[in-house]
């Protein structure tokens, strides 16, 4: 009797055990608005073992696609292909549901600066207001997320001392380097870098 009795202690206390993994579900809605496909790879920490490869075809500002995904919560390490291949990595905190909006590839987000009464920004899109390294992303638990590389040259060598190579025209030496557009910045937000 008390092996049966302690048989059925293990059974509960495992049970309990299992019970205690955080298994609640969030939304996570990806809105391309790119014009390429977006693919994402989620993969999990080793107390939920979540794995997740995620597909949105290709849509533009006039008609994005938008799909819905059932993703557990976790901190997920995060690998993104977007603008035709282009490749990054880092982390997705998924503690609630969430919106991504990938914005069209090699277009700037927009900002406006209040100091001194200046306002920057271009016109293809909504101006946000940068506030340090905080973007106003929209609407609550929703990130805009672009990342593309673009080139940069110049006569004087970089400030920093850092360029991918150089030119040599007789008097005048240029340098250039391929630079990365990235959003969003910051550790207040779900999508890191």
């Amino acid at each position: 009797m008390k092996k049966l009795s302690m048989l059925i202690l293990l059974v509960i206390v495992a049970s309990l055990l299992v019970a205690a993994i955080p298994t609640k579900m969030m939304r996570l809605t990806i809105i391309n608005k790119s014009g390429y496909d977006v693919y994402m790879k989620l993969e999990g920490s080793p107390v939920t073992e979540g794995y997740y490869y995620l597909t949105v075809p290709a849509g533009d500002r006039d008609e994005p696609m938008i799909k819905v995904f059932t993703v557990q919560g976790d901190l997920y390490k995060r690998t993104t292909w977007q603008c035709g291949g282009l490749e990054n990595t880092g982390d997705l905190v998924v503690d609630g549901n969430i919106r991504l909006t990938f914005l069209p590839c090699a277009e700037a987000q927009c900002w406006r600066l209040t100091t001194h009464g200046e306002l920057w920004g271009c016109e293809k899109d909504i101006p946000v207001t940068i506030i340090g390294a905080n973007y106003n992303q929209g609407e609550p638990r929703m990130e805009k997320v672009t990342y593309w590389k673009y080139f940069v040259y110049a006569a004087n060598w970089p400030k920093n001392n850092e360029a991918d190579g150089y030119w040599n025209f007789g008097c005048v030496q240029y340098w250039w380097d391929f630079k990365t557009y990235k959003l969003p910045l910051g550790c207040n937000f779900r999508y890191q870098y």
